[in-house]
């Protein structure tokens, strides 16, 4: 009667996780762009972003589009799932949701034991003084005065970076910082390496980000996540005032910076920056130099796109981002590129994949997790308007063979069973030699066995009539199969 007693207990346990885990996934509305993404050991973890505001929420006007999300959550890599469907775990109703609304920062995983992710800079707002604004009356009916208080929201904070523990689903202020500083902004170019020394380079600052004018900088700085010392590195030969440059670290400890916007003095318009120079930092000599790229097809120059080095380390993917700057934030061409850095000059091609592509994405997120790049949410473009639709999937490309795919396993590619993608025309040379080559050999084998099966019969009726069991017949005629 005991033993009946635990394991209906160990039942309406299970079923009562069950409920939660599935409230946790159900209520969570995935749909986001200018969040960040990291990947602690098999999981990923998602953090903040900005969501359109519906046309039937009363809030939505001219002047406000969309909120600032303080949500967290992440999915499991440890067992397969579809893309359909993805497993996501809500943590924003414990202690894992931001203090505020954020979005347009850099994250990265760091620290002691390498254990904790580290956001720095980007816009962050306060969501509960935001929400206070909604409703009163006073505010919402004068347009002047709401620009004024929302304005005022993203000013709650000085701080320049963030640190979660996702262990402990908690944030932690980091107290004891040492060095100078650098002034708040966002969409910097950040990158750490493996002894957990962030580099941080340019961004920029704005309303969102306290500052009356739109500034670009062209400042490096370091930041120790052990020693938790701020460090300023003034370089010669420095790349213009830039942000929203894709940065990539190699192997050899230097950083490629990719694209972006470069202003020539604070306050002036930004311009988009040329993809075929790219100024590279050297964190062992702390110098700045050039390389150059040649194009196979004719590169637009963008901002909000991701670049990802691959395995070999030869080869960087970049995907998506927003041209036409100064206009509408419209696709770029190709959306999808693969930058050759095995040679110098460095050389753009079009990335060719096979599979069910996603749609034109900018400030989405791109994380390498086994052989799967792992693309997630971003805003929606657009050939002639700005974005006006935040993309809720995430896509997976199957890097060994350059496949979309729907499917994620852990371990397991599915690139013995899809075709090479092929340029051009999508005829692929290879795979016709194949198959001429294979019906050939078909055929001299069902010639062959005919033939033997012919011999064998003769030889049998030969047998047959030499014991006189028989008369010989007439010979047949066979026909050989074609």
């Amino acid at each position: 009667m005991w033993n009946k007693k635990v394991n209906s207990s160990k039942i309406i346990f299970l079923i009562i996780i069950f409920i939660i885990k599935f409230s946790r996934i159900a209520g969570l509305l995935p749909d986001r762009a200018g969040h960040v993404a990291v990947i602690i050991d098999d999981q990923i973890v998602f953090m903040g972003g900005s969501r359109f505001i519906p046309p039937t929420n009363s809030n939505r006007s001219q002047i406000r589009l969309y909120n600032l999300s303080d949500e967290v959550f992440s999915l499991s890599l440890s067992s397969q799932f579809s893309t359909s469907k993805p497993p996501y775990l809500d943590l924003s109703d414990t202690s894992a949701r931001m203090k505020f609304g954020s979005e347009k920062g850099t994250a990265v995983l760091g620290g002691p034991g390498g254990a904790n992710i580290y956001l720095i800079g980007g816009v962050q707002q306060n969501l509960t003084r935001l929400n206070e604004i909604d409703k009163n009356p006073n505010i919402t009916s004068n347009q002047t005065l709401m620009i004024e208080e929302i304005n005022k929201t993203y000013n709650m904070t000085d701080q320049s970076i963030f640190l979660y523990q996702p262990y402990g689903n908690s944030w932690l202020n980091l107290l004891n910082q040492k060095g100078t500083l650098p002034t708040r902004r966002r969409s910097t170019s950040t990158v750490i390496n493996q002894k957990g020394i962030i580099y941080i380079f340019g961004g920029r600052s704005q309303v969102d980000t306290g500052s009356p004018i739109f500034i670009c900088y062209n400042d490096l700085y370091t930041f120790d996540t052990v020693l938790l010392s701020w460090n300023q590195i003034n370089a010669v030969d420095a790349p213009s005032p830039r942000s929203h440059a894709a940065p990539v670290l190699l192997p050899n400890g230097k950083i490629l910076y990719i694209g972006g916007v470069s202003q020539t003095q604070p306050g002036a318009d930004a311009d988009l920056i040329n993809m075929n120079e790219i100024p590279v930092f050297d964190t062992n000599s702390s110098t700045w130099s050039y390389k150059y790229a040649n194009q196979s097809t004719l590169v637009q120059p963008r901002i909000a796109h991701t670049a990802t080095l691959m395995p070999n380390s030869n080869e960087i993917i970049i995907i998506g981002g927003n041209s036409n700057y100064n206009l509408h934030l419209t696709t770029v061409n190709p959306i999808f590129l693969s930058l050759n850095i095995a040679k110098e000059p460095y050389e753009y091609s079009e990335l060719i994949t096979s599979g069910d592509k996603p749609p034109p994405l900018a400030v989405h997120t791109a994380n390498l997790y086994q052989n799967y790049l792992i693309i997630a949410f971003g805003n929606i473009t657009n050939y002639a308007t700005e974005s006006a639709e935040i993309n809720s999937r995430i896509y997976l490309l199957d890097i060994q063979c350059k496949a979309w795919v729907t499917t994620f396993a852990p371990n397991k590619s599915i690139c013995s069973n899809v075709p090479s993608p092929s340029r051009g025309s999508g005829i692929n040379v290879s795979m016709i030699a194949g198959i001429i080559v294979g019906s050939i050999v078909a055929v001299a084998v069902i010639v062959a066995a005919t033939m033997y099966l012919i011999t064998i019969r003769r030889c049998c009726i030969q047998r047959i009539t030499d014991q006189g069991l028989l008369t010989e017949p007439k010979p047949e005629s066979f026909e050989v199969p074609s």
